[in-house]
């Protein structure tokens, strides 16, 4: 039992060195957070002086004391205002700081899955203008090839993919432009995705989780059409995202929704702390914005 509990120690011990280190990391990158409260009790717990007199202020992600005439970069909530407990905004810590990191990593996905989405759109715009053009010079190619091919002892008269290119390329004007359309609509969908999960934005999740689940059936019926590696790789990824996005944001009411969701980060913040070390309860840490 004492071996077992000196274990848990280490790893809780490491998970607090870890956590305080990504912590000063993203303030460093971003900026320190501060506030001034109405509430004197945490007031007292987050204002000092430093020896030199200079009035410090902690910081709601790190902790840290932060001199605000310094070279640090500091954004003061309210201003510089007194501010009430339900005005000052969530600021995310521990897991849901990660939590964050981990949606810009998605972020980034929808916002290049975007761009190659438009450009494939911009090509079928192109392509539906210029396919007179491009099927005469494949149907020489293909006469050039064919010659070739007779010494070569190769037949590609034949080959489906060849078939399939100028099926393709015989669409009508009209076919370019709606598959074009479509690519485009799906692409400003990705980017849109992108923009709410970059900014850890509710409906950006919500955006996201429904626009990926739409797309799994889809997904399923290609794979039993053609099953391929690269397709179940996709479709897995895509049930795992959707997963994510929907237990851990607590989406669409799952494990007690939005409501959930906002106690799950004030329990974590440093206000939440500073109030259970007073003796009193979180709960008075009322706001709805997350920051």
């Amino acid at each position: 039992m004492g071996l077992a509990g000196n274990v848990r120690g280490r790893v809780a011990t490491f998970r607090e060195r870890r956590e305080a280190g990504w912590l000063l990391r993203r303030c460093a990158a971003v900026g320190h957070v501060v506030a001034c409260v109405e509430d004197p009790g945490l007031a007292a717990r987050l204002q000092a002086t430093s020896s030199a007199g200079t009035a410090l202020l902690r910081c709601l992600r790190c902790g840290d004391f932060v001199d605000l005439s310094g070279p640090s970069r500091v954004h003061h909530v309210g201003a510089g205002q007194t501010l009430p407990l339900s005005e000052v905004p969530l600021i995310v810590r521990g897991t849901h700081g990660r939590r964050v990191a981990l949606l810009r990593v998605l972020a980034a996905e929808r916002f290049a899955r975007g761009l190659v989405l438009a450009f494939a759109a911009a090509g079928a715009f192109s392509l539906g203008n210029h396919a007179p053009e491009v099927l005469a010079w494949l149907h020489r190619t293909s006469q050039t090839l064919a010659k070739v091919s007779v010494d070569l002892g190769i037949d590609v008269s034949g080959k489906s993919l060849l078939h399939s290119i100028e099926r393709l390329l015989s669409m009508s004007n009209g076919a370019y432009n709606a598959v074009g359309a479509a690519l485009l609509a799906y692409g400003v969908v990705q980017m849109l995705e992108g923009v709410g999960l970059w900014g850890a934005k509710r409906w950006g999740e919500y955006l996201a989780a429904s626009a990926t689940t739409l797309f799994i059936p889809l997904e399923v019926y290609e794979i039993n059409s053609h099953p391929t590696t690269l397709k179940w790789l996709a479709l897995s990824i895509n049930i795992v995202v959707v997963v994510y996005l929907v237990l851990r944001g607590r989406l669409f009411g799952a494990r007690g929704g939005h409501g959930g969701y906002l106690v799950e980060v004030r329990d974590a913040t440093l206000l939440a702390d500073e109030l259970r070390a007073l003796g009193r309860d979180p709960a008075e840490h009322s706001s709805h914005c997350i920051g």
